[in-house]
């Protein structure tokens, strides 16, 4: 999907699989009809970050320059959460978690201002909601998770992980940091 962040206005969308519309009734399968980029809603993982940082750094919890130790992991209860490559890099700012797509420093972040807010922040880019484009089939994103008070899935949910949404819902959500905070309606 190619968006303006600043209109909504949306200047190419494609999917695969895809169909030849001059000959819809030779598709294989009647699933290549769906528009997965607003009928399908997918764990979209490590582009979740700038959104989980940002929700930080609007709350005056972090800036870019703020450091965290990471080991490579992060444990909560029984469970474990690492660094894609499960490394530590010792004293880390956070433009460097986003450099380096760094779990362990979303879960700083997040952390930074608890896992509620951030469920409020997710809410507030409209990951819950259709963006209201005006084509058929659009569905809700799943940020259930989010509801349970559980620490491992408010800090899954730092790097995408344990909820779903649409493609499009989430281009809407990262241009509001494009635009200045702006919530576009994709057209």
């Amino acid at each position: 999907i190619i968006m303006d962040p600043k209109t909504g206005r949306i200047l190419a969308m494609s999917a695969r699989p895809n169909f030849d519309p001059n000959a819809y009734g030779d598709a294989a399968s009647a699933d290549v009809f769906a528009n997965p980029v607003i009928e399908s809603v997918y764990e979209l993982g490590s582009v979740f970050k700038p959104l989980t940082l940002a929700a930080a750094i609007d709350l005056g919890k972090i800036t870019p320059e703020t450091t965290y130790r990471d080991d490579g992991y992060v444990v909560i209860g029984p469970e474990r959460i690492e660094n894609f490559d499960g490394k530590g890099r010792g004293m880390v700012s956070m433009q460097r978690v986003l450099n380096e797509s760094l779990n362990t420093g979303a879960v700083f972040a997040e952390r930074s201002i608890g896992g509620l807010k951030l469920r409020d922040y997710f809410e507030a880019f409209g990951l819950a909601d259709r963006t209201e484009i005006e084509l058929p089939g659009e569905v809700l994103g799943k940020l259930a998770n989010l509801d349970s008070g559980s620490e491992f899935d408010y800090a899954a949910a730092s790097f995408g992980q344990g909820i779903a949404v649409t493609p499009l819902a989430f281009l809407r959500a990262v241009s509001a940091l494009a635009n200045g905070g702006a919530l576009v309606k994709p057209y």
